[in-house]
């Protein structure tokens, strides 16, 4: 078959490169499969299923705490008024990026009690050792009801 060590590598490298042409062929058919099974095309692709989580009103006395989200075991949110765009309501997740500990609502701002991180009442951080904003959801209000679109 070879002989010598030139031959050796040459099929060596014919070896591999038939090896990478073949991995676009795979993953391809991998897609094509999850498509036939209903799965979409990407994430984006995928239609956002909204919640229904509090109404308007529930925040007339500030920021509102809602547990368990979008059922047992789920995201404890915190629903706010926009500071920045009136009539608009911002869903942002209550964990620290941080440590992941609970964010709680103390006069104008989020604190984290675990380790002092500050979050402005848009979710953006303002002091740290956390080195992100908190996560927001996508908010729709329909007829005094809040919705939020679960991720």
């Amino acid at each position: 078959m070879y002989s010598n060590r030139r031959g050796f590598l040459r099929w060596l490298a014919l070896g591999f490169g038939a090896l990478m042409g073949l991995l676009p062929a795979l993953a391809r058919r991998r897609f094509d499969r999850a498509l036939a099974q209903g799965a979409p095309a990407s994430p984006k692709a995928a239609e956002l299923q909204f919640v229904k989580v509090a109404t308007v009103a529930d925040l007339e006395k500030g920021p509102f705490k809602v547990e368990n989200a979008f059922g047992d075991n789920t995201a404890t949110l915190w629903l706010v008024k926009d500071p920045k765009k009136a009539n608009s309501v911002l869903a942002l997740d209550a964990t620290c990026p941080h440590a992941g500990c609970e964010v709680e609502w103390r006069g104008k701002n989020f604190v984290c009690s675990c380790h002092g991180s500050a979050f402005a009442a848009d979710g953006s951080r303002t002091r740290g050792p956390a080195d992100a904003d908190l996560t927001a959801y996508k908010v729709k209000v329909e007829k005094g009801e809040i919705f939020v679109a679960r991720t």
